[in-house]
């Protein structure tokens, strides 16, 4: 009787054990490779007397359908002392995915005009490189190559 419960317990540990594996990591909803992902845009433009100009813009895709876009600008003295420094208000909005590319508005309001944006974000093959071209309504349309932070 006493091996019975021996090898039950045994059993029992073993199963513990077993089920302690990666297997139970969770998994996502979806397969959207945007999700979950932070992405960068530096451009950097020497002035005149050593000076240096630098735009920032990040987007971070929080879930399946959501992201956030911020930038940031700050001009910077020969000696990487900060002159001038702005960062603007993070603007958040809606996006869908097919595959490697997505689909984003944004909708943003300055001096009491309401402004759409719409983004079309095409992610290379390696997922390490996100093009980013911006349709803002009544602008000339603009691209820009975004790195992945996270």
């Amino acid at each position: 009787m006493k091996l019975k419960y021996i090898f039950t317990l045994l059993g029992v540990m073993l199963l513990g054990l077993t089920s302690c594996g990666k297997k139970d990591a969770p998994k996502t909803e979806s397969n959207n490779p945007f999700a979950g992902t932070q992405w960068e845009y530096i451009q950097s433009t020497a002035k005149e007397q050593g000076e240096s100009e630098i735009l920032t813009a990040t987007i971070d895709f929080t879930d399946d359908s959501h992201f956030s876009f911020q930038t940031s600008y700050k001009v910077t003295a020969k000696d990487g002392t900060i002159k001038k420094s702005r960062e603007t208000n993070k603007v958040n909005g809606t996006y869908t995915n097919n595959g490697l590319v997505a689909t984003a508005t944004a909708t943003t309001v300055n001096k009491d005009e309401q402004k759409t944006t719409k983004l079309i974000l095409t992610m290379d093959e390696t997922k390490q490189k996100l093009t980013a071209v911006s349709s803002p309504e009544g602008e000339k349309e603009q691209t820009a190559t975004f790195t992945r932070k996270k």
